[in-house]
Formats: C-alpha cells, structure tokens, sequence
C-alpha cells in the first residue's frame, strides 16, 4: 500500500490539569471506559496521572510499526443552546489547544479537534483550528448534549462543508462518556445527521453505528437500521457520507460484520481504532478453519502494541487495502 495508514479514531482523556485543560467529571471516573484507562497506564493501585496517561498514549503511537498517523481528538464542553458554557454537565474535555500543542510537537500525531454547535465562538474556534490543520471536528451528541438536527447547527454545518473539513459523530449507543441528560442518547441515532448530509457536510458515523452488547442493545438496533438505510440512500442524493470501522474488534460486534462487508462500500470506510477502547483478540474472522483461527489469536496475543494488533485484526476480517488508505485520502481534500 502506498498510502499513510491513519488512524483516525484515538481518544484523548486525562484528570484535570491546569496546564492544558484537560479535566474529567467524578462521573466519568464510574465508568468502565475509566477503569480500562487506569489498566492501560497501570495506574489501577495508583493515583492516576495526567503525564502517566500522556506517556502512555504517544508511547503506543510512537511504538506503533503499521500505523503512520494518529488522530487524536479533542472533546469540547457543554453549551446551552443560548451559548453558555456548563463545565457541571461536562464530563470529559480535552481543549483543541492542547492537542494542536501536542501536534506540533509530535510528526505523527494529528488534530480531530471538536468544537460544539451552540458555543458563541464557534466560528472562532473553528477558524484556529482550521488555521492549525485539524483533519475533522468530533461531536459525541449524547455526552455533548447536541441536537444535531437543530437550527443553531446551520452555520457551523456550511463552514464545514465549505471547507470539506468531515464531521466525526458518534453514532449508536454511548458507554464510554456519559451524559449529563438521558434524553439525549436519542440523538446518537444517525437520523438527525440528514440535515448535515443535504448541506454537504462530509458525514463519518463512529462505530458504523454498532450496538455494542448485541441483543442486549436491543434499544438501539434503529441506530443501525438507519445506518444502513442512509447508506443505501447516499447514492441517490450524493450525500458524502463515511463510516469508521473503530471498535470493530470485539467479540459482542461479531454478528455484524458481515453485513458491513457486504453493505457498505469500502472507498466509504475509514480505519480506526477507539483505543483506549480495549481491543481483543476474539473478535470476527473471516476463516471458518479452527485451527487458523487459533493460530491467528496465538499470534495477535504476542502483539504488544495495541494499535499493531487493530491493524491485524481488521485486516483479516477481509475488508479492503483500501479502507487503511482512505483516511489520508479524505483528509487531504480539505480546503485550509
């Protein structure tokens, strides 16, 4: 392959430090996604660090032999739809002003800043990190409280579309962030993100949509429906619309996978990881040998850099070269 490979979907999360920024809410730290960072940067017996979580993080880009580039993304703060900010409802915030920080200091890092609808210096926000390259602009709705079918989106949904610069938005159910209102987690379904597809908005849905628990997520298997109902419509009304294959590689999305195969075309999905996310080894396998299988786990047991492992892993549920490649080919379409 002649492309960067990108990864285009790591979180960033750290404990409150003045420095940068960054802060977590004492909901977040109930939460397994917490738990599994704290395993991560073997903090578990120790006060968690923001240095530690740092270190950790690049350490895995750094170290990682497959992946040329990792996008970072920020998490930007609740705001009212009168455009006041509420730190009390936020739960996790990473500033785009560390990660461009970070960025410039780092070749193979880069910026998936996140910049929320309803703030009153949207534009402004948008404009820095435009001026900084950021390659998208994150929205997790539930956890951010956006209404992405809402009025107050229009004028950052035309920037972006403007610029080409793709709208990463979280999409099925949300276990790693909470929310500050339940009645949100609706708008993680990606029926309210037709609004930004008809004005142009270069659309990414996070997680293809998946529930994660299987039939255990039955409340969220519209989500996906809609998934695929917008892709088989995407055609019809030239939407630009993308999926991520981030968080793939667990064994609750087995039963899915298939259908993304065979569904969606592949110069539409974009690789990614989720990582922090935890990444296993049992997850789909396009070989129906046993003993391969078993050979093939033994071999992704020994990998030690997470991010070479999601390589492996989605490379052999049989999705094409090309879906490692199409980050860096979406990304250099945007208009700086």
């Amino acid at each position: 392959m002649g492309q960067e490979i990108i990864d285009m979907h790591i979180h960033f999360g750290a404990p409150e430090n003045e420095s940068n920024g960054c802060y977590w809410s004492a909901k977040f730290t109930e939460t397994p996604a917490y738990y599994a960072m704290l395993a991560l940067t073997k903090s578990l017996c120790k006060k968690v660090d923001f240095n530690r979580v740092q270190k950790q993080l690049l350490g895995v880009i750094n170290g990682s032999r497959l992946t040329n580039k990792a996008v970072l993304l920020a998490m930007d703060q609740v705001y009212d739809e009168k455009g006041a900010v509420h730190r009390e409802w936020t739960h996790l915030h990473t500033p785009n002003r560390f990660l461009i920080e970070l960025a410039q200091s780092n070749p193979k890092v880069l910026v998936g800043a996140s910049i929320h609808p309803y703030r009153r210096d949207w534009q402004e926000e948008l404009d820095y990190c435009l001026e900084n390259r950021a390659v998208l602009c994150k929205w997790i709705p539930s956890s951010q409280l956006i209404k992405p079918d809402s009025k107050l989106c229009v004028p950052l949904y035309k920037k972006l579309a403007q610029h080409h610069l793709p709208l990463l938005c979280h999409a099925g159910p949300e276990y790693a962030i909470p929310t500050s209102d339940d009645s949100y987690n609706k708008y993680n379904n990606p029926v309210y993100l037709r609004q930004a597809l008809d004005l142009g908005v270069t659309v990414i849905l996070a997680h293809c949509a998946l529930p994660y628990f299987w039939l255990l997520d039955e409340e969220y298997k519209d989500d996906f429906e809609e998934f695929r109902r917008l892709f088989q419509e995407a055609e019809q009304h030239q939407w630009q619309l993308y999926a991520d294959v981030s968080a793939l590689a667990t064994p609750t999305r087995i039963p899915y996978v298939d259908i993304i195969l065979n569904e969606i075309p592949s110069d539409r999905l974009l690789y990614g990881s989720d990582y922090p996310i935890p990444i296993s080894e049992f997850s789909y396998n396009k070989s129906k040998n046993l003993i391969f299988w078993l050979r093939f786990i033994t071999r992704m047991i020994r990998i030690k850099n997470p991010l070479d492992k999601n390589y492996h892993l989605i490379n052999e549920m049989g999705f094409a070269d090309t879906v490692f490649e199409n980050p860096q080919k979406l990304f250099a379409r945007i208009q700086y």
